[in-house]
């Protein structure tokens, strides 16, 4: 290079901002500029003759000879280890981070190589900051060049949820992180939604056409994901963070909802309890996910397995009934009204084997019954669980109501369809016998008949009470109490006209009935004695385990009628109602109690009531139902 030439050259090199560092093909260096100084510590003079790998540290200077003498067989302008950490060596022996641009010259006739070399120590510390907090994200994060889809950074989480290191994906393509066969499907949506020049910023939620974005496993398992995107810059280069969200528990809980609505849609049109406890103990196993569900209903005084699941049936055997008023959870639950959840209900010492299970959870369907849901791992119910399981009582409950409304409802219609055949018939009857006979008074056809238009009257006022009673009163059972049997008996018989008709008491002990309703029973069974068994009929109760009867002496009711005398309108009386007896089977059947129309001892009639709740005294009539 000529001297004028060279000077040029020299001037452009000093005024450079990098250390410029000029080597012949043997690799010793030919010429540094004053930058040198600053970055390595070393005079300019001090390092020309000196050989390159006089700046490249030890661990590094056999590798470098090699890659020197290739480049020089084959120069080209370009960034010296792209991609990778470089680093210098300083006079004093430390180490700085360095990039270093090549470029092939000639000089004299010979070829050199000069290298730009600079100080990245600035964006080292930078990168280690910002690599720092891109660790410390809690999701999965993948930054990628923009213009090319490579990947060139992924944290640890990232590696975690696709099951790679994360050194394993640097370098590779974007689409590598998606299921394998649609690359370019998932390319074009990377183009559309985050290259492009105006999106900054997107949340990808799913594909255009509805269907969902998977991040794919090193395994080959897919994954849903949401992938809120986000573009930047960084040191003239335009990238792309993504930030991956694994949905899969969104969409499971999305899957939950669903089934949960169209259970609840089945629930609603269910025509029976017994029905409805079996859908929600299905619809349990279906949400939720747990093989072990009971559904208990409310009979009585207890809480009897209506529903239960094959897996529950199979893993712990027939399930027990439970006490509405004991400790054990399902009857606290029901008690209470409130939830319970047990992470190990091996903790409860109440005497109940429930086989392998572990976790249980406890949810109340009003006053119907309780949901049990039980699993063999110890803690396994999250909030979630709780939350939909809650959803699914509730509804449950609902159901339940309509279902004791619409019954409610078919039984006032019942009532109501009584009494209009009442007012149509039964009582049209004896008003025109009192019509009959008042006109044949105004014309002087016939003599005085007051007696007989006063029976008439007794008779539509007598229907006039059982109507009233039906319709105003009607037959729900609104407390159950314990009652003591002889007492409301006594009472029930001081408040009928008995004439010189005898009460006889064969058994006592407590009974369990509403006891407004209880008494129109009782009443009503007394006043038939009396209007069908004579005026000197001899009444008998009595009290037995789970049931009670009454008994006459009378006439009896014949066995071809024994199966319509409680049917309403029924009467063979002149002056009955016909609706007494039907007062006394609807109160037995909102009790929940059998009844039956038999022959008394004496030959008279015996209604007998079973499935009663009872506690017969210490030599109650139990066992010799025939003395009535």
């Amino acid at each position: 290079m000529d001297q004028d030439p060279r000077q040029r050259y020299e001037a452009i090199c000093e005024a450079s901002p990098d250390a410029i560092v000029v080597a012949d093909r043997d690799g010793r260096i030919t010429y540094a500029n004053g930058r040198v100084t600053d970055l390595f510590g070393y005079d300019p003079s001090e390092l020309v003759g000196e050989p390159i790998e006089t700046l490249v540290p030890e661990a590094a200077r056999a590798d470098h000879v090699a890659d020197r003498d290739a480049y020089i067989a084959d120069p080209e302008t370009r960034q010296m280890g792209a991609g990778l950490d470089l680093s210098g060596r300083r006079k004093d022996g430390s180490e700085i981070p360095i990039d270093i641009s090549l470029s092939p010259i000639g000089s004299g006739g010979r070829r050199e190589v000069m290298a730009a070399v600079r100080d990245v120590h600035d964006r080292e510390a930078l990168r280690a900051k910002y690599q720092t907090i891109l660790e410390a994200v809690p999701d999965p994060v993948v930054v990628a060049d923009a213009a090319t889809g490579e990947i060139i950074e992924v944290n640890r989480r990232a590696g975690d949820l696709l099951g790679y290191e994360p050194c394993d994906l640097v370098g590779r393509p974007q689409t590598v992180l998606h299921p394998s066969g649609e690359a370019d499907r998932y390319r074009a949506l990377f183009d559309e939604y985050v290259a492009g020049p105006s999106s900054d910023r997107s949340i990808l939620h799913a594909f255009p056409d509805g269907a969902d974005i998977h991040a794919e496993t090193s395994g080959g398992e897919r994954i849903p994901v949401e992938i809120n995107a986000h573009v930047f810059d960084l040191y003239d280069r335009r990238l792309i963070a993504g930030v991956f969200r694994d949905v899969t528990d969104r969409k499971e809980y999305q899957r939950q909802l669903r089934t949960l609505h169209s259970a609840t849609r089945q629930l609603i049109a269910a025509d029976d309890r017994e029905e409805i406890a079996a859908l929600v103990a299905d619809a349990a196993r279906t949400i939720l996910g747990y093989e072990y569900n009971v559904v208990r209903l409310a009979d009585d005084d207890r809480l009897r397995p209506a529903a239960v699941t094959d897996g529950a049936e199979t893993e712990m055997g027939d399930r027990p009934m439970y006490p509405i008023d004991g400790s054990a959870p399902v009857s606290r639950v029901y008690d209470s009204g409130e939830s319970l959840r047990f992470d190990d209900v091996r903790t409860l010492e109440d005497g109940y084997d429930r086989g392998d299970a572990r976790s249980a959870m406890y949810h109340p369907m009003g006053d119907h019954g309780v949901i049990s849901v039980v699993d063999p791992a110890v803690g396994t119910f999250d909030p979630s669980d709780e939350e939909l399981a809650s959803v699914l009582s509730v509804n449950a409950e609902i159901a339940l109501n309509r279902l004791s409304y619409e019954r409610d409802l078919e039984r006032q219609n019942e009532r109501l369809d009584e009494f209009a055949s009442v007012v149509a018939h039964d009582l049209r009857n004896p008003l025109n016998v009192a019509q009959g006979l008042l006109e044949g008074e105004r014309t002087g056809a016939v003599a005085t008949h007051g007696d007989e238009i006063a029976a008439a009257l007794d008779r539509m006022e007598g229907i006039v009470d059982d109507v009233l009673t039906m319709v105003r009163d009607g037959y729900e059972v609104d407390d159950v109490e314990s009652l003591a049997f002889d007492t409301i008996v006594a009472d029930c018989w001081d408040c009928v006209a008995t004439a010189d008709a005898t009460l006889r008491v064969e058994s006592d002990g407590l009974l369990y009935a509403d006891s407004s309703r209880i008494r129109n029973l009782l009443e009503n069974l007394f006043r038939n004695a009396v209007e069908h068994g004579g005026p000197d009929v001899t009444v008998t109760v009595a009290l037995s385990e789970g049931g009670f009867a009454v008994a006459d002496d009378g006439p009896g009711i014949p066995p071809a009628d024994r199966d319509r005398v409680l049917e309403p309108g029924w009467t063979t009386g002149e002056n009955g109602t016909g609706l007494g007896l039907n007062i006394v089977r609807e109160i037995a059947r909102a009790h929940d109690w059998g009844i039956d129309v038999t022959e008394s001892a004496a030959g008279g009639a015996r209604f007998e009531f079973t499935g009663v709740r009872t506690v017969p005294a210490d030599g109650a009539f139990e066992s010799d139902p025939e003395r009535l």
